[in-house]
């Protein structure tokens, strides 16, 4: 039995245009720190799982840049998918492979893109949630404790605890995104955490659950198993859903660990302005930028010097062939320019 590693790759970033372009998205962006958000991932598990036992699932186009940003990671453990079909299928793919070298084994499975403050506390809590699996199976996710009523976000409810232990909650279901005031009332209630989409199983139990909930899912992903140069054709043919909603959602023995860990799955610009360090003024810069009777500016530049005089409430992103001008209400609206670039041909500017 070991520990294998599931890294998550795929995603497009369209709500971090015109820094994430199509040729490279968010995961390949240094946004908090010195690294790749996709480097600063594997890195941050490092002391649990070695290169050897990683996997990541990632975009035909990406492959190459993913090994160049984890050179460590073995070539052919870095899998391209055709088409992004959400995370069930990138997950059962990696798993079924896995399962193939180390039928015992204990997968972590961790998005490419999410920030975590405390990473010394989330490390143990991953420690925490594999010894769980490898004693007593079972699938285990890391609930973010909610800080407001945040309703981009997923939800877990909570029941008694597991195993005689007050750090493992039995998982009484999953919310998908809910409108505000549910979101308060959830919240208020202290039965609810985020869900965080970071998960822990052993790898037989995954592919049962997968072969009982999604038959085509797993039938598809034994055939690519056997026959990897037909992905275009087996891609086909598979289910676009999430790990939540296809496995998580229906399984037998879900536990919740509580984690605060100071998570942010930075998905906008509005999460990535809550990280950076603010002036007195409450002006925030990534990059170069000159502040001059300005308040709660963001300031985000891949290059060129921005300067604000006399301006509030506000979010400028630059690079060296497009600005983004923001309302910091509007950060989920960012994907609608990519569409209108897209509906225009403009596609230049989205490469």
């Amino acid at each position: 039995m070991a520990r294998w590693l599931v890294i998550l790759a795929g995603g497009r970033g369209e709500r971090f245009w015109p820094l994430s372009r199509v040729m490279h998205p968010k995961q390949f962006l240094t946004l908090v720190g010195d690294k790749s958000m996709l480097a600063t991932t594997r890195e941050r598990v490092a002391p649990l799982i070695d290169d050897q036992h990683t996997f990541v699932v990632t975009g035909v186009d990406y492959v190459e840049k993913v090994s160049r940003n984890l050179p460590g990671v073995p070539k052919s453990q870095i899998l391209g998918e055709p088409r992004g079909l959400n995370t069930a299928p990138s997950i059962a793919w990696a798993a079924q492979l896995i399962a193939r070298r180390d039928p015992e084994a204990v997968l972590l499975v961790l998005p490419s893109d999410h920030v975590i403050q405390k990473g010394e506390r989330f490390l143990a809590l991953a420690d925490r949630a594999l010894t769980l699996a490898e004693q007593h199976g079972g699938f285990y996710t890391f609930g973010i404790i909610p800080t407001h009523p945040e309703t981009g976000y997923g939800y877990i409810e909570r029941k008694g605890t597991a195993f005689g232990s007050r750090d493992v909650l039995e998982v009484a279901r999953f919310v998908e995104k809910p409108p505000r005031e549910v979101a308060e009332d959830m919240v208020q209630s202290g039965r609810y955490f985020w869900n965080s989409g970071m998960f822990v199983f052993p790898v037989n139990e995954l592919l049962e659950a997968v072969r009982e909930f999604l038959p085509v899912l797993y039938h598809g992903m034994v055939a690519l198993a056997e026959n990897p140069d037909r992905a275009d054709v087996i891609f086909r043919e598979l289910p676009a859903v999430s790990i939540d909603h296809g496995i998580m959602e229906k399984a037998r023995a879900v536990y919740v660990l509580p984690a605060d860990i100071g998570w942010d799955d930075v998905g906008t610009f509005a999460a990535l302005a809550r990280l950076l360090p603010r002036n007195g003024e409450q002006n925030a810069a990534h990059g170069y930028a000159i502040f001059v009777e300005s308040e709660n500016v963001t300031a985000i530049s891949d290059g060129p010097l921005i300067s604000f005089v006399g301006v509030k409430d506000l979010y400028v992103v630059a690079t060296q062939d497009a600005v983004l001008i923001l309302s910091p209400d509007k950060s989920q609206d960012v994907r609608k320019v990519v569409q209108a670039l897209k509906e225009g041909g403009n596609h230049d500017h989205l490469l």
